[in-house]
């Protein structure tokens, strides 16, 4: 079992819900973002570009380390969803 959080501006694509639980097996990042979006299609294309990659502006965390789509998974992981954030005054 995987745990995604997913971010308050992207839970309108989960039906209000900060964390998925996903029964799946551990494996690389892509593939366990492919599970989230294969119940929750809206999230793709707000975390990934129509090649696939990760949007400039996203990060997603398996536990504490930023991680990209090769990254492994291990089984029990929690994975963050985070949109960058910027502005601000100085």
């Amino acid at each position: 079992m995987l745990s995604v959080y997913v971010p308050g501006p992207l839970r309108g694509f989960t039906g209000g819900t900060d964390v998925v639980e996903l029964d799946t097996a551990p494996g690389p990042l892509r593939e366990v973002l492919a599970a989230l979006f294969a119940r929750h299609p809206g999230l793709r294309d707000r975390v990934l570009t129509d090649t696939g990659e990760l949007r400039r502006h996203v990060n997603v965390f398996i536990g504490p380390e930023r991680s990209r789509l090769d990254s492994p998974v291990p089984d029990g992981a929690e994975i963050s969803i985070l949109p960058a954030v910027s502005g601000g005054r100085s």
